[in-house]
């Protein structure tokens, strides 16, 4: 990697300030929806939500049982702080704010996705700089469209070490992924899949209408969803095309000549995964596809993207 990537100091290139970007569309999808489906009122007291309850009585947790008037503070703070991100106003404190938000939202609500979220911002916490790129006050400064979306020239071939710690970071997701999904023979057989799917469409009916969260076509539920034995053997393939992809897409991504192909496989990956559940996922999704990016040296990137502006 120091040869694909030479690292040296803080200051963010043009694809870390286009990731930040990415990174803050995915953060506020996450809190609109959670908004939507009720995570403002997660612990009150009067009436007591399921969740608190749930939270008081958890021992294995790690708690942090705040107030209702707290965690409303809290939970304003990280919409604004998703907004500066978005703006690229303050990005460290703003990126600090988030990644603590998911933290705590970790200790009560126990999803992958929501960690990774939280992880992906801490580089921009020791990051400098991250403003010089699609930001408000690159808006401001730039006298044109075009010239807002055209990535300034890199100031010499060096990554700054907070963007290949973001890298560093995803390949670790993609690789342990791959490791604990081989290494388990109820996904390596279609069995995982097949639950998934089969747990999902009994309950989809009883879902009060606008808190759905995925459909499945009745065609979709008869051959891919059901307790049948030969639907676990029909999600075989696609289990260990999903390890095999994982286990090859940080390889594929680092060198810049195989890298649109390591794109193109994410892309088609990270799709297949939203279309199971759209709410959680396409913030993860969209996080983990703008990483992408970051695979690139500074010359490629700026190649690319003024090639399409």
């Amino acid at each position: 990697m120091p040869d694909l990537l030479p690292i040296g100091g803080t200051t963010a290139g043009p694809a870390l300030c286009l990731f930040r970007l990415i990174l803050g569309v995915a953060l506020l999808w996450k809190i609109i929806a959670d908004h939507r489906f009720g995570m403002a009122r997660f612990f009150d007291l009067d009436p007591k939500s399921l969740l608190r309850w749930r939270y008081e009585r958890d021992e294995m947790a790690v708690k942090l049982l705040l107030s209702p008037s707290a965690f409303r503070v809290f939970y304003t703070a990280r919409a604004v702080a998703v907004g500066c991100l978005l703006a690229g106003i303050l990005t460290p404190l703003a990126a600090g704010v988030v990644a603590a938000w998911c933290l705590f939202e970790f200790t009560f609500d126990r999803k992958f996705n929501t960690l990774f979220l939280g992880l992906m911002c801490v580089p921009f916490v020791f990051t400098s700089g991250a403003d010089a790129y699609l930001s408000l006050q690159s808006l401001l400064d730039s006298g044109s469209p075009a010239a807002f979306f055209t990535p300034p020239a890199p100031d010499g071939e060096l990554t700054s070490w907070p963007q290949v710690a973001a890298v560093a970071l995803m390949c670790q997701v993609y690789w342990s992924s791959t490791w604990y999904k081989a290494a388990s023979r109820q996904f390596t057989s279609g069995d995982t899949l097949q639950k998934t799917f089969e747990q999902l469409a009994s309950v989809q009916a009883d879902l009060p209408p606008g808190r759905r969260e995925y459909y499945f076509p009745d065609w979709f539920t008869r051959r891919f969803a059901t307790a049948d034995p030969a639907v676990a053997r029909r999600w075989r393939l696609p289990s260990l095309a999903t390890i095999a992809v994982e286990g090859a897409l940080p390889l594929l991504l680092i060198f810049p000549f195989t890298w649109p192909l390591g794109a193109l496989l994410g892309l088609a990956m990270h799709a297949a995964f939203t279309s199971i559940l759209p709410k959680r996922l396409v913030p993860f999704g969209l996080a983990s596809v703008g990483t992408y990016l970051l695979f690139l040296p500074q010359h490629t990137f700026v190649t690319l993207v003024g090639g399409l502006t």
